[in-house]
C-alpha cells in the first residue's frame, strides 16, 4: 500500500496564500511585477564552501537556493508540494520513497534532469567523503533510477523528517557533470562548478568580494503554488560580502545595495527611520539560542543548582535590552515556528524567581559566601565556565553570555565566559572541560532535537549534545518522533521531551533568532522559507 501525492491545478495559488498568513513575506509588495533590472544583496557571511550538501552554514543554504531546486517544496505551514518531482509515493512502512520526476527540466549546462541525475545528488549527500552534517542522522539505504523519470530512495528504517530534508537546499539537485569534478571544485563554486536547475546561474565569483547570479532564461518549473511561472523577474543579483554591520546597512541606506542581511536589532529602527527602506523579519524554525548546562560535571550535575541558574536569570530583560525588542525570549527547546510540535504551554511557565533560585542553592549546600559575594561549598567557589565558539559568533551572543554572567553573580555564581577558536572549542567540549556551551540550530522540523539531545551525540563523544544527557526516556521520545510518519502523531513525542528539558533544567533557552532583512522600497516580492531564511530571488522584482 502506498500514499500518492500529485500535482493539482487548483492548488496553484496555495503558496501565495500561505505566505500571506503563515510565513513572513513582503507585506509591502504592491503593483504588477516588473521584469528586468538588478539588485545588490549585501550579506555579512561568505560561505566557506558553496556545495550545499557539505557545509552546515546558513549562508550557503540561502545563496545556493537560487542555483539549486529540490524535488519537493515545504510551504509556510509545513505542508509539502511538488517541485522537480511531480508526485511521490511512500511505502506503508515508511522506508521506500518513489519520486516521479516532471518533464522538461534542464540543468544550467543544458543536460536534462532525469532520475540518474537525482540519484547522483543523493549518493553525493550520503557519501562519507562529502561530510554532509545532516547525513549522519539519515538512515539512508540506497537510491536507484528505475527508469528515466523514477527515482526510488530506500531507507534502513522509517524517518519522519525525510521529506523535510528532501525539500531543504542541502539536497538541491546538482548536475552530475558538476558533481564529477569533485568536492574541492564544488566548494570553490563559481561558473561551471555550481550547476543546478534553479532560476539563476552562477555568473561570477570573486572570493572575499562578491558572487553574481544571472537569470536562467529557460527556467519554467517553480514549485507548485508559485506566485508566477517562467523565468525570474530580475536579470542579475550581485551578492557582496560586507561583514561590518555599519557598512552593510549603510550600503542600502545610500542606494549602493538594495538588500542587507542581518540588520542589527539595535539599529533597525534608526535604519527604517532614515526613509526609503524597511526591515522584514522571519523567526527561525528549529532550536533557539540556548545555554546547555553540562549535567555530567559539578556543579551542574546537581539538578537543584541547574534549576537555580535557570530560574535566577532575568532572561526577559537581557533579551529585550540587547535586541531592542526585535528578538523574542525563548521558553522551549524548540522555536514557536517549528512545525508540528512546539509546546506553547511552556510559555511564561518558568519566569525569573530569585526567591526560588536562592532557596534551591541553599538546599544544594551552597549557603555561604566569600568576600566577593560568590557562594562557596566545602571551601570551593560556585564557579562555572561558559565556552563559546567565537569562529561562528553572531547576533552579539558573546554580549548575551556576559549579561547572563553579570546577572548570575547576584545569585552567587561566578560565570567565566571564554571565546574560543573552533578547534579549541571542539577539544574542550569533547573533553567535557566546560560547564556551559551554547548553540542554535535552524531547520523546519522538530527532529533538530535529535542531534542536540540524543545519547548518541553527547559532546564527550564529539556530538552537539552539550548537556551530555544520556537518558533512556529522552532517547525513547526522540526515536518515537523520528519514526512517527503521521505529523499529527509527532507532538506526543516532542512535547514531553520539551517539558523534561525545562523541568530538569538541562538547558536555558534564551532567545528565538530572527532574520532581519533590510530592503529598499524599490524592491518588492521578497519571501522567506519555512525555516526562516530569505527564499530565492525568483519572486523578487524592482519597481525602478
Amino acid at each position: 500500500m502506498v500514499r500518492r501525492l500529485v500535482v493539482a491545478a487548483a492548488s496553484v495559488t496555495l503558496l501565495a496564500a500561505c505566505s500571506s498568513t503563515g510565513s513572513p513575506g513582503d507585506g509591502a509588495a504592491s503593483g504588477a511585477p516588473v521584469r528586468g533590472g538588478a539588485v545588490v544583496f549585501a550579506t555579512d557571511v561568505e560561505p566557506t564552501c558553496l556545495d550545499p550538501a557539505a557545509p552546515s552554514q546558513i549562508a550557503t543554504q540561502i545563496l545556493q537556493r537560487n542555483v539549486y531546486d529540490s524535488l519537493i517544496y515545504q510551504d509556510a505551514k509545513g505542508a509539502f508540494h511538488p517541485w522537480l518531482a511531480s508526485s511521490w509515493d511512500v511505502s506503508a512502512d515508511g522506508t521506500t520513497y518513489t519520486f516521479h520526476l516532471r518533464d522538461g527540466v534542464t540543468f544550467h549546462d543544458g543536460t536534462k534532469l532525469d532520475a540518474t541525475a537525482a540519484k547522483a545528488t543523493f549518493d553525493h549527500f550520503a557519501d562519507p567523503a562529502t561530510k554532509a552534517p545532516l547525513a549522519g542522522s539519515l538512515p539512508f539505504g540506497s537510491a536507484s533510477a528505475t527508469d528515466p523519470s523514477t527515482l526510488v530512495v530506500k531507507l534502513k528504517s522509517p524517518f519522519a523528517p525525510f521529506l523535510q530534508l528532501v525539500s531543504f537546499s542541502v539536497l538541491g539537485i546538482q548536475s552530475p557533470a558538476a558533481l564529477a569534478k569533485g568536492q574541492a571544485v564544488l566548494c570553490a563554486g563559481g561558473p561551471g562548478a555550481a550547476v543546478g536547475t534553479g532560476p539563476f546561474t552562477t555568473a561570477a565569483y570573486t572570493k572575499g568580494q562578491s558572487l553574481t547570479f544571472a537569470r536562467y532564461d529557460a527556467y519554467n518549473w517553480p514549485p507548485e503554488g508559485s506566485p508566477h511561472q517562467g523565468a525570474a523577474y530580475l536579470d542579475k543579483v550581485e551578492v557582496r560580502f560586507l561583514p561590518e554591520n555599519a557598512i552593510r546597512v549603510g550600503a542600502v541606506s545610500s542606494g549602493q545595495a538594495q538588500l542587507a542581511a542581518n540588520v542589527p536589532p539595535v539599529t533597525a529602527a534608526a535604519f527604517e527611520a532614515g526613509g526609503g527602506v524597511r526591515v522584514l523579519s522571519a523567526a527561525a524554525a528549529g532550536t533557539p539560542f540556548t545555554a546547555y548546562l553540562n549535567t555530567k560535571r559539578a556543579p551542574f550535575d546537581d539538578v537543584k543548582v541547574r534549576q537555580a541558574f535557570q530560574r535566577g536569570i532575568d532572561i526577559e530583560n537581557i533579551v529585550k535590552s540587547i535586541y531592542a525588542g526585535r528578538f523574542p525570549r525563548a521558553w522551549s527547546p524548540l522555536t514557536p515556528s517549528t512545525p508540528y510540535s512546539y509546546d506553547s504551554t511552556l510559555e511564561n511557565s518558568w519566569p525569573q524567581d530569585l526567591t526560588l533560585a536562592n532557596r534551591l542553592l541553599d538546599e544544594a549546600g551552597w549557603r555561604q559566601q566569600d568576600a566577593q559575594g560568590y557562594r562557596i561549598k566545602d571551601g570551593k567557589r560556585l564557579s562555572v565556565a561558559w565556552v563559546q565558539n567565537s569562529t561562528v559568533m553572531r547576533e552579539q551572543r558573546d554580549v548575551v553570555a556576559q549579561a547572563v554572567a553579570d546577572n548570575a553573580k547576584k545569585l552567587g555564581f561566578e560565570v567565566t565566559v571564554q571565546g574560543l577558536d573552533a578547534g579549541t572549542f571542539s577539544a574542550r567540549t569533547k573533553a567535557g572541560d566546560y560547564d556551559i556551551a551554547d548553540q542554535s540550530n535552524q531547520r523546519a522540523d522538530p527532529d533538530m532535537l535529535y542531534n542536540v539531545w540524543s545519547s548518541k551525540f553527547v559532546a564527550t563523544r564529539g556530538g552537539a549534545n552539550y548537556a551530555n544527557v544520556d537518558d533512556p526516556r529522552v532517547d525513547q521520545w526522540l526515536g518515537q518522533g523520528t519514526t512517527a510518519l503521521r505529523q499529527e502523531d509527532r507532538p506526543a513525542a516532542y512535547k514531553p521531551l520539551q517539558q523534561w528539558v525545562i523541568d530538569n533544567a538541562a538547558a536555558v533557552p534564551i532567545y528565538v533568532p530572527q532574520y532581519l532583512l533590510g530592503v529598499s522600497n524599490a524592491v518588492q516580492g521578497v519571501q522567506f522559507t519555512v525555516s526562516g531564511y530569505p527564499d530565492s530571488f525568483y519572486t523578487v522584482w524592482r519597481t525602478k
